[in-house]
Formats: C-alpha cells, structure tokens, sequence
C-alpha cells in the first residue's frame, strides 16, 4: 500500500488530451516512472498557473497528488521551454515527431530513464540546431537547405529508441547469416532487422549503398556530440530515412503521422534538389 499523498518528478509532455471543460490529460516521459498519464485540473482557463509549463515538449518539474485513477498535477515549474525550436516549423515537427516516436514504443509505467535522457538530449541538440538557423537567416548567410544535422538527429533517435526497447537493429554482421557486411552493396530487410550481405540477397527488401551502411553504423556506434557534421546530398538521406521508416513501420505496424508533414516541409523547402557532397568513401 502507498503511504505517500504526493511527489516529484521531472517531466517532458509528449501528448495532450482536453478533458471536460476545462481540464486536460497530459502523457509525460520521466527518469523514474517512465511514461505515465496525469489530470492537469483548470488548465484551459486562462487563469491557470498550469498552462506555460505544460505545453508540448515542455521540461519542467512537477508536483503531482496521488489519484484514483491517475495522479493530479498540483504544481509544475518549467524548466526549458525550447523557444528557439518553436520559432521554427521544421524543428517543431521534429520535436513533435520524437514525441510520437517514444509516445508508440514505450509502455506506460515502466522505467526508462535512458530514454527520458536521449528524448531531452536530442530536443536541447534541436533547439540549438533552431537557433544556429535563425542566426544565419538573420545575417543573410546561406542555410543548410536539407536540414542535414536535424535529419541526422532523426535518424540517431530512431536507431537508439530502438535499440533501448530490445529491437536493436543489425548494422554491422548481416541480419541472417551473421556473416560481417563489407563495405560493398549490401541489402536489407525489416523484417529481419537490419542489414543483410550480399549471399543473403533472395531476402533483401531494398538494397543499401555503401556511403548509407557507413553513415548508420555511425550513427549507432556513437555519441551525438562525436557524430560528424557531414553535408548528405539529398538521394542519400532519403536513403537513410527510407531504411529506418521501414524499421519502425515493421515494429508498429503503422505509419506514424508525423511523416506525412515533415515530408510536406521539405519538399516546400526544396530538400530534394541536388545537394554538396558527401560521406567518405569506406
């Protein structure tokens, strides 16, 4: 039985549902307990002390009362607000995407603090990529038109969440035969999980380039702060993107509803067009 009325915790809002009239049920990701559902009471009214600190991607400290069905938040105080990222549709999104992402895989009340700490690294890494946008628009220097670090950033999360729910996928040694991938034209399969070698080739999917092999083992073996700051022409990192979907796709068994915008934003910016080179050659 639970002796305590109330606790503490950190919290990154990933979801908001309105419920009744003035109140909201707010999906939160924690260090200590995981994903977990909470009652924000009155925070529609534009009275509410709730409201600023309880927007989407929000990090903020919260006091929450034990409920009977889910806890209260009784007190929230933010603690980064990601303005930059908000200043941006494209880095909104992608924000948005990665609350998505966490939002399908993990399992409501189960510990996940790795998650929690990837999830807040990757918004602070979007929030400053935002920020170093805005600065050269305002100077009149040429952007990165592809957005290449923040579709980088995409792809890491996507293979370290899946790494952290037990789906790690196979990059290195082919997905089948366990045999290690040279650098040459392999193959892949989702269903299989990762990567598959040349003699493998009856169960490949699609195939996968050499320089797209390079770049998602990189992503895998590596911190982000280490991940180098590559300019990816666009047919690679549609590549990339195309391999990863089909992962997530595989283990969802859905789409997820970001895709379909953030497609809409770079086409609008013209993401496909020819872009500068280039990962190294292996």
């Amino acid at each position: 039985m639970r002796q305590q009325r109330s606790y503490s915790t950190r919290a990154i809002v990933l979801r908001r549902i309105n419920l009744g009239e003035a109140d909201r049920i707010v999906t939160l990701l924690t260090p200590t307990h995981g994903k977990m559902q909470a009652v924000a009471k009155g925070i529609r009214r534009p009275t509410s002390k709730l409201a600023g600190h309880l927007e989407l991607l929000c990090h903020s400290q919260l006091q929450l009362a034990l409920g009977r069905d889910l806890d209260i938040v009784t007190q929230a105080e933010s603690r980064e607000s990601f303005l930059d990222l908000r200043m941006s549709q494209w880095h909104m999104t992608c924000g948005f995407y990665l609350a998505e992402l966490v939002d399908r895989f993990l399992e409501e009340h189960t510990q996940q603090s790795r998650v929690y700490f990837l999830m807040l690294e990757m918004l602070r890494a979007l929030d400053a990529d935002a920020a170093h946008s805005q600065k050269k628009q305002s100077t009149g220097q040429a952007d990165d038109s592809f957005h290449t670090l923040s579709q980088l950033l995409l792809r890491y999360f996507e293979i370290h969440l899946l790494s952290q729910v037990g789906y790690e996928p196979a990059f290195r040694a082919c997905a089948h035969c366990a045999a290690e991938l040279r650098p040459e034209q392999n193959g892949f399969s989702p269903s299989l999980g990762g990567a598959l070698c040349p003699r493998c080739s009856r169960l490949w999917t699609r195939p996968l380039s050499v320089k797209a092999l390079h770049v998602l083992r990189v992503l895998q073996r590596s911190e982000w702060q280490a991940v180098p700051h590559w300019r990816l022409n666009a047919p690679l990192l549609l590549e990339i993107e195309r391999v990863m979907h089909d992962l997530l796709r595989f283990h969802l068994e859905r789409d997820l509803k970001t895709w379909s915008f953030l497609e809409m934003l770079r086409l609008e910016r013209n993401l496909d067009s020819p872009s500068l080179p280039t990962v190294p050659n292996l």
